[in-house]
């Protein structure tokens, strides 16, 4: 009787214990202060804060996301015209789960690094003396520490801006010093305008300050101008003599990187009002005669999130108003969500936090929070800006609406090259009449060029439910096989006891060794059902406010199947290509179950034993 009251317990506290943690594809409602980066059209979705629910009212509670995320952003060919997301991969407890920091990616050793942001409470926060980094081949998080004590002194902010060259430098500017990014933080937290680097190549860190304006949450990007490049930084928020404000976002923060020199470069036209929070990137004409910034939504000086896209073209340092025809517009405004560039010619949007408590409804929850944006010609063809992802766009194709203030045409041949007034320093017309060009990078570890493994499918028997499933099956399998162990000592006592004898080696060698028993988790593409037409419940609008007015669908439940990767690097993770379609199964996504090749390090980057996927 007690043991089967043991059995009965301990069932039921692994079956509430992880049917408590909320699945971010199944479960999913809203996101926000993620960090993305992409490697090998694989667009990586790591930490930030999750709704979950059917809604967010003012009872709701964002939750920390402590999973890695992925998507294949040339998946696109289904009926919602987004790439689907999976939870398949690894991330220790060990390893961070942080909001408001950034991924480095090394495209060319096939890795990314994690830096920066906060945790979400003080007992969490890390002493930071080594980089933790995933090692996209073998499906691991290592660490990786400075070959040259270089890392001593540099401190672990969030909140600041972070980008990357295509030499293998990464920088992260301004942020904040809190309690929640460093331990035993003794008071408020600390603006900072440190302007940090970490070498991919040597793994050395820098840590420079030669701009004296402490500044945070605002936007940074690398473009190709200059004999080495240079960072472009703007929006946010300030201090100044004590005093913290909003950023000018006609105050353009230029820095050359081959002089280590900040400029600061008036920019003028439909200037937006001051916003921290917001999310941009750039793209540049074939010719590299003007750099296109795409600026959309951010925390604004009145505490409401906007809801208009910018662009600023460089170098001309002109602002031009996109959408919506008149600002400021409030309704469904976002701030801290994600916007990477794909395909060269769109960008994917993913969650953003509204400030609008009015707005109850989840963020597409069907397609993961994602929204698209045309940049180029095709927006004007098209009549819309906001749109589903174009498997058949690819090139950059500078759109009317910035030649008509730079001259040119779709493959550049700007004739704007410099700001009406002129340049705040003659030095930056110097630096903007070069472009650089860098060599590419060589590989510092040898990287498969097959991949290795086939991913398999789950049973067709065998109901898909996400990777809580995954887990109450882990948790089960785990108990089973411990209380096998229990059973079958107890059978020895009371045999010992009926015998008097100790028991035989023959029947110990027949005994269960504990071990490692959980299951491999998957983490396909998951929806409720829908129209099949597109993501929103009346109309195909894809823009980030578009959301509003989304609801659940019936009746309709993904495609069974299975998938074959298309990237030859790396076996984890596996290319989902299933689509939604009506009343069939859906499977778990799993990992592939070939053993795991022996891992190929860095130097100074200590890995651990390899892993499957896990939650």
């Amino acid at each position: 009787m007690a043991l089967r009251y043991l059995i009965s317990s301990a069932i039921l506290a692994v079956t509430v214990a992880q049917t408590n943690v909320g699945d971010p594809i199944n479960d999913f409602c809203r996101r926000h202060l993620h960090q993305t980066c992409i490697v090998d059209n694989k667009l990586y979705i790591d930490g930030g804060k999750i709704y979950y629910g059917g809604s967010v009212d003012n009872g709701s509670v964002a939750e920390q996301n402590t999973r890695l995320m992925w998507e294949n952003v040339l998946d696109t060919k289904n009926d919602y015209k987004f790439p689907p997301q999976n939870t398949n991969l690894t991330k220790d407890p060990d390893v961070p789960s942080v909001s408001g920091g950034v991924l480095w990616p090394d495209s060319t050793n096939k890795l990314f690094y994690l830096f920066g942001g906060e945790y979400d409470n003080t007992n969490d926060v890390q002493s930071f003396t080594t980089l933790w980094l995933y090692d996209i081949i073998y499906n691991t998080w290592n660490r990786s520490s400075a070959s040259d004590g270089s890392l001593t002194g540099i401190n672990w902010p969030a909140l600041g801006a972070g980008t990357f060259t295509d030499v293998g430098v990464a920088y992260y500017y301004g942020g904040y010093l809190t309690n929640l990014s460093m331990p035993q933080w003794p008071g408020d937290r600390l603006m900072l305008n440190s302007l940090i680097s970490f070498n991919m190549n040597t793994r050395s860190w820098q840590n420079n300050t030669y701009d004296q304006t402490p500044r945070a949450e605002g936007s940074m990007h690398f473009i190709p101008a200059s004999d080495a490049g240079m960072l472009v930084y703007f929006g946010g928020v300030e201090l100044d003599n004590g005093t913290t404000s909003y950023a000018n976002m006609s105050n353009i923060q230029v820095f050359d990187i081959a002089n280590n020199r900040w400029f600061t470069q008036t920019a003028t036209g439909d200037v937006p009002s001051p916003r921290r929070g917001a999310c941009a990137n750039v793209i540049w004409a074939k010719d590299k005669s003007s750099y296109n910034f795409y600026v959309y939504g951010g925390i604004t000086d009145n505490q409401q999130a906007a809801d208009e896209l910018y662009i600023l073209t460089l170098p001309s340092f002109q602002w031009t108003l996109v959408y919506p025809a008149t600002v400021p517009n409030y309704l469904g405004g976002k701030a801290w969500m994600s916007c990477d560039v794909i395909r060269d010619s769109q960008m994917l949007f993913i969650g953003g936090q509204i400030t609008n408590a009015t707005l109850t409804e989840c963020d597409v929850p069907k397609i993961g929070g994602q929204h698209g944006l045309l940049l180029g010609q095709e927006a004007v063809e098209e009549g819309v800006w906001w749109h589903a992802i174009q498997d058949n766009t690819t090139g950059y194709r500078v759109p009317d609406k910035i030649v008509s203030l730079v001259g040119g045409n779709v493959d550049g041949h700007a004739t704007a090259t410099a700001p009406a007034a002129g340049f705040a320093a003659r030095d930056l017309s110097v630096y903007f009449g070069t472009t650089a060009s860098a060599a590419p990078r060589t590989a510092s570890r040898v990287i498969p060029t097959t991949a290795t493994a086939t991913p398999q499918s789950g049973s067709k028997s065998e109901s898909h439910t996400g990777a809580i499933a995954g887990g109450v099956v882990g948790g089960v399998i785990g108990l089973a096989a411990i209380i096998g162990i229990i059973f079958l000592i107890l059978r020895r006592r009371r045999k010992s006891k009926q015998t008097g004898a100790e028991p035989s080696r023959a029947e110990l060698a027949h005994t269960p060794a504990m071990g490692p028993t959980g299951p491999k988790t998957g983490g396909g593409y998951s929806v409720q059902g829908g129209s099949m037409h597109s993501p929103m419940v009346e109309a195909p609008a894809y823009s980030p406010q578009g959301w509003n007015g989304e609801h659940h669908y019936q009746g309709l439940s993904p495609q069974q199947g299975g998938y074959s990767p298309s990237q030859p690097y790396y076996p984890p993770p596996p290319d989902p290509s299933q689509s939604p379609a009506k009343h069939q199964q859906e499977v778990t996504h799993e990992l592939p179950s070939t053993a795991t090749p022996a891992i190929s390090e860095l130097p100074h980057i200590h890995s651990p034993a390899p892993k499957r996927a896990g939650l």
